[in-house]
């Protein structure tokens, strides 16, 4: 018989504090060995008790022992590390994808084979009693087999040995004869050769998809380049046209001051011509002046009588006396054009791209519009009526339910759910949401909001809550005091804007945006924009808090009618 084979992996060479192969080992009185660390800090931690013991068999001694380095236990474990160096890769220790030995105690080793029979996983020194033991020849060695746990019965705990096609899952032997025993039977040997073709099948498959995955990759890479070049060709087009607008404008602007420099010293210079001259006549006027005066104290009649006529003369008036000075700058026709260049170009600032998508996705498209032009505004007018089942009762419609007022006396509406019983406060029946919507109001009275709201508004009673602009769902522009004021979740911003009686409220769901206007004849002017994302249908909303207070819906034509 051949000598068992030491290892590293035995007991008698690992310490039983640390679990590992022993370091600097040393062997203490009662014959067991640690690493001399390892006992030195177990030891440590008995100082204030003053009883030392072993880890192992609990034998104490009532003074700390001096320890001694076990150098033939040094010299083995360092030939046997020598000799492990060299042995086999079956030999070695076991990594993460490995299966490990289940006999190793500490340090497991790479496993070289599994028993079926004993179901437990064996290193190549672990293995000797399968091959040297008559009683172990007849277990069958397989390969490594790691997750042993799944190849046993969880009913009989034997092991997995048929597989049952009827109910699609592996037995062993006992539940073949038993519950399994009319059922469709194989061997794993045989299922997994037909099944083999199947998952060559489908690996075949998957490999297509892979490969199709990977060629659209790489068209949509492609397709990402050309999107890049096109993206950079079209900036550099509109970048060269607004350069050249640019610079057309530059252009002008500096023609435009070289012919206001040029009029300015022309006719500076004119004036200046034109103050010598007059300075010089005024020269000539203060000698006569003097004269005359002269002349007015002498005594002697002959002489005054004959220099009086001289001064009866009038003054020669030199040539080119009379030059005017002109202050228009421009020629009215070439000022009108001026006019209506700046006019054109204060339009183009004007000009917004908004969100075309209904959503909000990435994907949405935009288009260009010009949002303080009323003409563009009346595009998305809709009509409202005010909802008489949501008016408070001091609010009193008329006019087909566009125009409210506000009266000292109660309307004898009926009782309702949605009718606000403290607040002033009205909506309008149509829903709002997903579009752009356009509506004005005119006002009468010394206060007023109009604005959006969510339907689940609070109705009843006089908190706050209930209160336009004074919660997270409504939105209101109020008019008091002579100035403007938006307000949303009890947050305000004041506005001070010229006064108007009329109203335009742009609301677009799909750009996420709340605009108010004040509206004078075919002039817009744009009060406040509110940014917001409006998950919820929303509502016109208006509160009139006074008594003789009114507001009106306004009948609104698009520019094509």
């Amino acid at each position: 018989m051949a000598a068992p084979q030491l290892s590293l992996s035995c007991d008698r060479y690992s310490c039983s504090v640390c679990l590992d192969v022993l370091k600097e080992p040393v062997t203490i009185p009662c014959g067991h060995n640690y690493c001399m660390r390892c006992i030195n800090d177990y030891w440590d931690q008995s100082d204030k008790e003053r009883v030392y013991s072993c880890p192992q068999c609990r034998r104490t001694f009532n003074v700390r022992p001096e320890l001694s380095k076990n150098a033939m236990l040094k010299d083995i474990i360092e030939n046997l590390k020598s000799r492990e160096a060299v042995v086999d890769p079956s030999q070695s220790y076991a990594r993460p994808n490995d299966v490990p030995c289940d006999v190793c105690p500490v340090r497991k080793r790479r496993a070289a084979k599994t028993c079926m029979t004993c179901m437990i996983s064996y290193c190549e020194t672990h293995l000797q009693p399968h091959k040297e033991h008559g009683a172990y020849k007849r277990h069958k060695l397989d390969e490594p087999t790691g997750h042993l746990e799944e190849k046993l019965c969880t009913k009989h705990q034997e092991v997995l040995k048929i597989f049952c096609r009827t109910d699609e899952t592996c037995v062993c032997l006992m539940c073949a004869v038993t519950e399994h025993k009319s059922h469709n039977t194989v061997t794993p040997e045989e299922e997994r050769a037909e099944r083999q073709t199947q998952l060559e099948n489908k690996m075949a498959e998957v490999k297509r998809q892979m490969e199709e995955k990977e060629r659209q990759m790489v068209e949509i890479k492609m397709t990402v380049v050309d999107i890049k070049h096109s993206a950079k060709e079209e900036i550099q087009k509109h970048d060269k046209t607004f350069r050249a607008v640019l610079e057309s404008i530059k252009r002008l602007r500096s023609e435009v001051t070289t012919v206001i420099r040029e009029y300015e010293r022309r006719e500076v210079r004119k004036a200046k011509k034109l103050i010598k001259r007059l300075e010089k006549e005024i020269e000539v006027l203060k000698r006569r002046d003097a004269e005359l005066a002269e002349l007015s104290q002498t005594d002697d009649h002959i002489h005054f009588l004959k220099k009086f006529l001289s001064f009866c003369d009038p003054p020669r008036k030199e040539a080119g006396s009379d030059i005017t000075l002109n202050i228009d700058f421009f020629p009215r026709t070439l000022s009108t054009l001026l006019s209506d260049m700046m006019k054109s170009l204060e339009d183009a600032s004007d000009w917004e791209f908004v969100k075309t998508s209904e959503t909000g996705a990435d994907d949405s498209s935009h288009i260009l519009q010009n949002l303080r032009c009323r003409n563009h505004l009346l595009k998305y007018s809709c009509p409202l009526t005010l909802d008489p089942n949501t008016a408070n009762r001091y609010l009193h419609l008329s006019e087909e339910n566009r125009k409210l007022t506000c009266e000292e006396t109660e309307s004898p509406y009926p009782d309702h759910p949605d009718r606000f019983d403290h607040w002033n406060q009205v909506l309008c029946t149509e829903a709002l949401s997903g579009t752009r919507c356009y509506w004005e109001v005119e006002w009468d009275g010394n206060e007023t909001s109009v604005g959006v709201t969510y339907k689940g508004i609070h109705r009843k009673g006089e908190c706050t809550e209930g209160l336009l602009g004074y919660n997270d769902k409504s939105w209101v522009l109020c008019y008091d005091n002579s100035f403007y004021v938006f307000w949303f979740n009890k947050i305000h911003t004041e506005i001070y804007a010229p006064f108007s009686y009329r109203i335009g409220i742009y609301l677009d769901c799909p750009g996420g945006s709340l605009s108010f206007y004040a509206i004078s004849e075919d002039t817009v002017t744009l009060l406040y924009r509110f940014k917001a994302s409006f998950d919820e249908p929303l509502y016109a909303s208006f509160h009139v808090p006074e008594p003789d207070s009114s507001l009106t819906i306004c009948s609104l034509l698009t520019s094509s009618e």
